[in-house]
């Protein structure tokens, strides 16, 4: 691949609060190569911007692109990636020099700022995350309501076969 554009957006809900990266790998043409919504944890907007380049640089490795051009929406982490400004907490400044270090690994490179709207489908990726952690949570607050509602109907000589069919089903997935 001659050009890759990646869009990284890193979101925390709350600072530090629940944390997600979105990023969207593009050809030349605009294509979409690849997407990420993931959910990172609890931490800063600030890391979180930073763990979205960090992936962003790991999934192009991936591709060996001549060239690799990252866009994001936070003009700090632009302004300490190109050696402008330097990040002053140890733990930006390990994030700093982890992402440089990945950079370069990588033929040609450069990270560009771009502005919050042209940057919203990285974005939207990272509230996708979000959103699917709440759908899936609604799901199985859902389905544990409705197992719970079948075991009324159940003998007891039914819950103790029901109780060791669980514990052998546990025994096998961990």
């Amino acid at each position: 691949m001659r050009k890759l554009f990646v869009y990284v957006s890193g979101v925390s809900h709350g600072n530090p609060g629940e944390a997600a990266v979105g990023i969207i790998l593009t050809d030349e043409q605009g294509h979409v190569v690849e997407e990420v919504a993931q959910l990172i944890g609890r931490t800063t907007a600030r890391v979180a911007e930073y763990k979205a380049l960090i992936e962003g640089v790991h999934k192009a490795i991936a591709y060996a692109p001549d060239e690799a051009v990252f866009l994001t929406d936070s003009p700090a982490v632009v302004n300490q990636i190109n050696g402008i400004s330097q990040p002053r907490e140890p733990h930006l400044q390990y994030l700093n020099q982890q992402a440089l270090e990945l950079l370069g690994q990588l033929e040609k490179w450069r990270v560009n700022y771009i502005d919050r709207e042209a940057n919203g489908a990285a974005n939207r990726l990272a509230e996708r995350a979000f959103r699917e952690r709440m759908k899936s949570e609604r799901e199985r607050a859902k389905t544990i309501r409705d197992i719970e509602a079948s075991l009324q109907g159940l003998s007891l000589e039914e819950l103790r076969k029901l109780q060791a069919f669980l514990q052998r089903l546990k025994a096998r997935t961990t």
